[in-house]
């Protein structure tokens, strides 16, 4: 899936993402909350369940607060997830002009490498190790591929930690799905749902600090596109932050 574009991209020149990268690390802190509260909601209705499995009433409490946070917790998810992937397109643009090097998918994956199944499993990864690299200002403009450049340890375990988390939560939500009643389904639910929480909040962490690497590297580095870097053209640079 050849990604570099047939010409230049002369429509645009380079943006600071700092703004979008702060609102993005925001709200997936706010995710974080949301994912504690709805595993502190699952313990809640499994210990329900386990010692007031006759009261239709506590029962029925329960399950308010599980769907009422489930809401709370998908809405917080969903934008999150939306200005997450504005920033990485928009920082994704900029890495193509840092460096010529050919991206391993086309930038369409920027969105679709999340959302297809299975590929959702890796495809990221490498979005954002091709980002990572063309960003870097030890990388020369005029690199042919990124692929052959090395990740990096904070993007490897960031996306290890999602990966479990991802997993792990997604057999909670088939089980939730699934009508899990008994108190030995539930106990396996709320183990899976904690071990998703604490997988969740270190990619949250790992993700913030993802998104501040990547924006100080594009700041550090010359905003000279690579088509001009043998050219003399005048480097810019991104003003320091207040």
């Amino acid at each position: 899936m050849p990604s570099r574009p047939p010409q230049p991209p002369l429509d645009r020149w380079f943006s600071s993402e700092r703004t979008m990268g702060l609102a993005s690390s925001v709200l997936i802190c706010v995710v974080t909350v949301t994912t504690w509260a709805t595993t502190w909601s699952d313990w809640y209705s499994y210990r329900t369940v386990e010692r007031y499995a006759d009261d239709p009433d506590r029962l029925a409490e329960a399950d308010l607060f599980s769907g009422s946070l489930g809401i709370v917790s998908a809405i917080a998810l969903f934008a999150a997830a939306a200005v997450f992937i504005v920033w990485l397109w928009r920082v994704r643009w900029n890495a193509e002009m840092f460096c010529r090097g050919e991206h391993r998918f086309t930038r369409g994956w920027v969105l679709g490498s999340w959302i297809c199944p299975v590929v959702n499993l890796w495809y990221p990864k490498q979005v954002v190790d091709d980002i990572v690299a063309a960003s870097d200002p030890r990388t020369p403009p005029q690199t042919e591929a990124l692929r052959d450049l090395p990740g990096t340890r904070l993007v490897w375990v960031w996306w290890l930690t999602w990966v479990v988390g991802l997993v792990s939560g997604n057999i909670v939500q088939r089980g939730v799905l699934g009508g899990t009643n008994s108190v030995g389904d539930l106990r396996t639910n709320v183990i899976l749902s904690t071990i998703s929480a604490v997988s969740t909040s270190a990619a949250a962490v790992l993700a913030v600090q993802l998104i501040a690497h990547i924006d100080d590297l594009q700041a550090n580095r010359p905003w000279v596109p690579w088509w001009a870097s043998d050219q003399g053209q005048q480097a810019f640079r991104l003003p320091p932050a207040n």
